[in-house]
């Protein structure tokens, strides 16, 4: 499952679970786009990875897919993961996003909320 989370913040949060298939991401771009348009770009997001398992081959390539169109997007992600593995992929991903990338372990999701939020200011105080 891939999903918005709805919250007050100035940042995009999606919460990724369980092994995504392109059908998840197929589900989850409508809206996803049009939240990126109402709030503009660059944007932060809280890329929540507890539970996340993987993905199925469709799964993947839609995920680069998905990556490689919105490398411009964002101006930070915060990833908050809880497996080894899910740190190496924040860091593989890195070079894909003109934003920069940090990796957070849940007892971390406070600071990665604040690290957002820094991202937000700066761009309104660039206004």
């Amino acid at each position: 499952m891939l999903a918005l989370v709805a919250h007050e913040h100035s940042f995009v949060h999606v919460r990724a679970e369980g092994v995504l298939t392109g059908n998840d991401y197929r589900s989850f771009e409508p809206g996803f786009a049009n939240e990126v348009a109402h709030r503009g770009k660059p944007l932060p997001l809280l890329l929540d990875l507890r539970g996340f398992r993987g993905w199925t081959p469709g799964g993947l390539l839609r995920d680069i897919f998905f990556d490689l169109r919105h490398r411009a997007t964002f101006s930070r992600i915060a990833v908050i993961g809880e497996k080894r593995w899910h740190k190496w992929i924040t860091y593989a991903a890195s070079p894909v996003f003109r934003g920069t990338l940090g990796f957070f372990r849940p007892a971390a999701e406070r600071v990665a909320v604040e690290w957002l939020q820094q991202a937000s200011q700066a761009v309104e105080g660039a206004s």
